[in-house]
Order: structure tokens, then C-alpha cells, then sequence
């Protein structure tokens, strides 16, 4: 083998709570695996006015879906919009881990 790869990490956050979380994807164990792929992303297509845009977001859990597709409600920001505070839109959990 000419090339390994040694590593590949991903970093997510939940737009609901805020949680963070990185994955290593190279020999992951079976629970990372678990839970990656416990995670939830919510896609919306938006027309700007001259082509589709996709918007995601993730959500850490299905109780986090609810409030993380609440912000693909809301409309495209504009230049002229101040920007969003993240942190009045975030569920708040007391997370163990």
C-alpha cells in the first residue's frame, strides 16, 4: 500500500442544544459508530431568487430535531439582517458526557 490514511475527524454541533461532539472515523469502535450515526440532519432547499441552496442543520438526538428544524423555518438571512443569536435559540440539557 502506497498511501494510509491515519486519520479523519469530523466535528459536529447540534444547532438545537449545542452540544459538540468530534469523530474519528479511522478504527472507530462500535459505540462511536453508534453514536454518529445517531445524529440527524435536516436538509431544506431554498430558492434565492436564482438558484436552490441547501440548508442543514444537525440534531445530536430526535429530541433535538424539533428545535434544530425550527431554524430552517426562518428565513435566509439578508446582508442587511443583524446576525441570528445562536444561544436564544438552543434548548438547554444538562449532558453527562
Amino acid at each position: 500500500m502506497a498511501q494510509e490514511i491515519s486519520s479523519h475527524k469530523v466535528k459536529r454541533t447540534c444547532d438545537a442544544c449545542g452540544k459538540e461532539r468530534e469523530f474519528e472515523f479511522i478504527r472507530a469502535s462500535k459505540e462511536t459508530i453508534e453514536e454518529m450515526t445517531g445524529w440527524y440532519s435536516i436538509v431544506r432547499e431554498v430558492f434565492d431568487g436564482m438558484e436552490f441552496q441547501k440548508m442543514i442543520v444537525q440534531a445530536c438526538c430526535l429530541e433535538c430535531v424539533p428545535a434544530a428544524a425550527v431554524k430552517l423555518a426562518l428565513p435566509p438571512p439578508t446582508p442587511e439582517d443583524p446576525p441570528i443569536n445562536l444561544a436564544d435559540l438552543q434548548q438547554s440539557k444538562n449532558w453527562t458526557n
